[in-house]
């Protein structure tokens, strides 16, 4: 039998992360950005098997913290848009955030509505 749920996971620095665990995300430790972002690729291609024997992504959401996620190209973001899911979420780390992570979602939002509802 299938498992339905899917998953949600954050990549960044051990102490950055850790505390995701408690709430029941995969917890990725990296130390610097071409492992994280080796890391963001794959969990964004990985699949499971659905319910119904359908394959789909394994993971809906990845969280990113900013200093990694920033330095994503538009080539890394084309991979991991291929397909609808997972959603990849820049969010701040321990120093606060640089507006980045804001900036990504208020585009991601902008293309999905087709305009800018933040104004």
């Amino acid at each position: 039998m299938a498992n339905n749920a899917y998953k949600l996971a954050i990549v960044g620095t051990k102490d950055q992360i850790l505390g995701f665990t408690a709430l029941g995300m995969t917890a990725i430790a990296v130390n610097d950005f071409e492992t994280a972002r080796e890391k963001i690729l794959d969990l964004a291609s990985r699949n499971t098997e659905g319910e119904e024997g359908e394959t789909r992504r394994e993971y809906a959401i990845v969280f990113v913290m900013e200093e990694y996620a920033r330095q994503l190209t538009k080539e890394d973001y084309k991979k991991i848009n291929k397909e609808a899911l997972p959603a990849v979420i820049p969010i701040p780390g321990i120093k606060g955030s640089t507006g980045y992570g804001l900036e990504r979602v208020k585009k991601m939002v902008e293309q999905a509505v087709g305009s800018d509802i933040f104004g």
